[in-house]
């Protein structure tokens, strides 16, 4: 496809799909506070080596006690939402992130000129312990409300289990160098 096609598919996907959807969400559970929560989309290339879903931590104050977690999600298409529903819960020893993905009912495993993406969800947190867990679970469902168990993504072969569940530990600057 000409450079300039692709251009002007990522230019009106991104009309879409707004750069980041901030919402305030204080969430305060025994280990961790939530101070913010943002969804974001990010174009994918055209061919990406590694297609999994991710968490990543940040530490960008080592003096602080706050964190930025970035929740990868997987690699998707023009057939799915970019509105991902999110859903915060307090778990023993920190929180679980829920990210539903919604995908077009009537999509028949190929698409048209399909614009890859992947969700992006970035929260700043605050550790109440010297240690927390972030559990972060990725679903997705049909327009018509049918939980998927598996999905793939054209033009990858990667036929992706849902739900997709990853954890991460999340420790304070100076009990990571012990």
């Amino acid at each position: 496809m000409p450079l300039l096609i692709e251009l002007a598919i990522v230019a009106v996907l991104s009309l879409l799909m707004p750069a980041s959807h901030a919402q305030e969400v204080v969430k305060t559970c025994r280990a961790v506070e939530v101070h913010s929560i943002q969804m974001s989309a990010e174009a994918v290339p055209k061919v990406l080596s590694d297609v999994r879903a991710v968490t990543q931590v940040a530490y960008p104050d080592a003096a602080a006690k706050a964190v930025v977690v970035t929740a990868y999600g997987p690699i998707l298409g023009s057939m799915d939402s970019p509105k991902v529903e999110t859903d915060l819960a307090c778990t023993a020893k920190g929180f679980v992130l829920t990210a539903t993905i919604t995908r077009s009912a009537s999509f028949n495993g190929s698409a048209l000129q399909n614009v890859n993406w992947r969700p992006r969800i970035t929260m700043a947190v605050g550790l109440l312990k010297p240690e927390g867990v972030v559990q972060t679970i990725w679903k997705m469902r049909l327009t018509t409300g049918a939980s998927v168990d598996h999905a793939q993504t054209p033009p990858y072969d990667v036929d992706q289990k849902y739900p997709i569940r990853l954890t991460k530990t999340i420790r304070t600057p100076s009990s990571q160098q012990r």
